[in-house]
C-alpha cells in the first residue's frame, strides 16, 4: 500500500509547527496539505495515510489557535517594548 505524500508533509509540518515559535506558516501549511491530502485519498482508494492526514489537520488547527491566542494576550507587551526602543 502506498501512503499519500500530501499526508506524511501535512503530519510533519503539524509537528513542527509546534517546534518553531510562532510556527503559523507551518501550521496553515498542515492544514491545508491535509485537507488536499483528504481529497487525493478520497479520488485514489489505494492510497492511505487518511489518519496522517487528520492529525496534520488537527495539529495544525492547535498551532494555529494556540499562537493566535498567545499573540494576541501578549501583543500589548510587544507593543510596549517596540515603543521603548524606538
Amino acid at each position: 500500500m502506498k501512503k499519500s505524500k500530501f499526508a506524511v508533509v501535512s503530519l510533519v509540518l503539524g509537528v513542527f509547527s509546534f517546534i518553531h515559535l510562532f510556527g503559523l506558516e507551518k501550521a496553515a501549511l498542515a492544514i491545508i496539505f491535509g485537507f488536499v491530502a483528504l481529497n487525493e485519498i478520497s479520488k485514489e482508494p489505494e492510497l492511505k495515510g487518511k489518519g496522517f492526514a487528520w492529525i496534520g489537520i488537527v495539529l495544525g488547527t492547535i498551532a494555529a489557535v494556540l499562537t493566535v491566542t498567545l499573540v494576541s494576550i501578549k501583543f500589548p507587551e510587544f507593543k510596549e517594548l517596540l515603543e521603548k526602543i524606538k
